[in-house]
């Protein structure tokens, strides 16, 4: 019996022939003795537009078949035919003693898959490049390092994605006074980047009246976030304070901010304790309540977000409020440093939260 009756004997050619999908079949010597009928109307097309002579189509590449003819293995892969994109999957055919007397080549068209893969691509380029935008914005906004008329200011800002939720900013009021804040913003990403934004410009453009009196700025901030009738989940906490220059006085309000300041002279090293509401639709503060702590040439003070204390070691403790106090309280001349280098040692894996570190001395 010739190869080919054996081959038509092997594979049902009628239902070959009622497939969308293409089809070849070849011989042991690797030369075609069938297409079904789908295939036959792709190639007719083909050749009625020319095609490209430089680009080898799939239809004309048969190193596949050779390679499952000489190995006996399933192969898969990928390939045009004019401008159809194809899966195409080689598989050996066998006689009844196990000898390989041909192969057979199904063509899947994958067209449409691969086009929305694409465009998918492109628009998960253009939203990561919309991103560094934004992140370049972000940080743009931020205070800049070094010497105030009041103090030394450094920091680390370290976003666990390319936005961040926190935010902090110096704001002179007057010549005699400095408003110092951090935030932090449920989440991390766009969304919460969005909200620090709104954060920052509310707070630079406040009346200078209001934003001297942590209490009044507070209530002002919440009464404006109240209004943007955002959804219930979106909030966030802050600390708020306001340093007067011929007063030594800081004065400061808590709006839900669970990671208390640290204040150090000479070693020794105390919270900056105060309560209050995360700034919230959903809550109406009536109250901020005020505390003060009067500042010293070469005081020193740091402020954190919770991806700081909430970072977790290989067994899952978290690094904690106690253990940044103690080494806040030993640690000299650059700060910033040693905290970063002991929370890198720390942490076991990526961050999974935005990291916020702010030190401020006074001078």
């Amino acid at each position: 019996m010739k190869d080919r009756e054996i081959l038509y004997k092997k594979i049902e050619i009628k239902l070959l022939d009622t497939m969308t999908d293409l089809i070849r079949v070849v011989d042991k010597d690797n030369r075609v003795v069938y297409y079904n009928h789908a295939m036959k109307q792709a190639l007719e097309k083909l050749e009625g537009t020319g095609g490209d002579e430089d680009r080898r189509d799939g239809h004309d590449d048969f190193r596949m078949t050779a390679r499952s003819l000489g190995s006996g293995e399933n192969i898969q892969r990928e390939t045009y035919i004019g401008e159809a994109y194809y899966s195409v999957k080689t598989n050996p055919i066998r006689s009844e003693t196990g000898e390989i007397i041909g192969a057979i080549e199904v063509f899947r068209d994958k067209s449409l898959e691969k086009r929305l893969q694409i465009e998918l691509i492109e628009k998960n380029r253009a939203l990561m490049d919309e991103q560094m935008n934004a992140a370049s914005i972000q940080r743009a906004l931020l205070p800049q390092r070094g010497y105030d008329r009041f103090f030394f200011m450094d920091y680390f800002y370290l976003p666990a994605e390319l936005l961040s939720g926190d935010f902090f900013d110096l704001i002179e009021i007057d010549e005699d006074r400095t408003a110092i804040y951090i935030a932090d913003v449920v989440g991390h990403g766009f969304a919460s980047s969005m909200a620090t934004l709104f954060i920052s410009q509310t707070m630079r453009n406040m009346d200078p009246d209001i934003l001297s009196d942590p209490t009044v700025a507070m209530m002002e901030l919440v009464h404006r976030f109240r209004d943007l009738n955002l959804p219930a989940d979106m909030y966030f906490t802050m600390f708020l304070g306001v340093f007067s220059k011929k007063q030594r006085k800081f004065t400061y309000a808590n709006a839900g901010h669970d990671c208390p300041p640290l204040f150090k002279r000479k070693n020794h090293v105390r919270l900056l304790m105060n309560s209050g509401f995360p700034v919230t639709p959903l809550v109406e503060a009536s109250f901020y309540e005020c505390r003060t702590a009067y500042l010293q040439k070469g005081d020193e003070l740091l402020f954190y977000t919770d991806g700081v204390t909430e970072g977790r070691n290989k067994r899952g403790e978290q690094y904690g409020v106690g253990a940044l106090r103690a080494l806040f309280s030993e640690i000299g001349e650059e700060p910033l440093t040693d905290i970063r280098r002991v929370l890198q040692d720390f942490i076991y894996e990526d961050i999974v939260d935005d990291m916020t570190c702010v030190y401020i001395k006074m001078v």
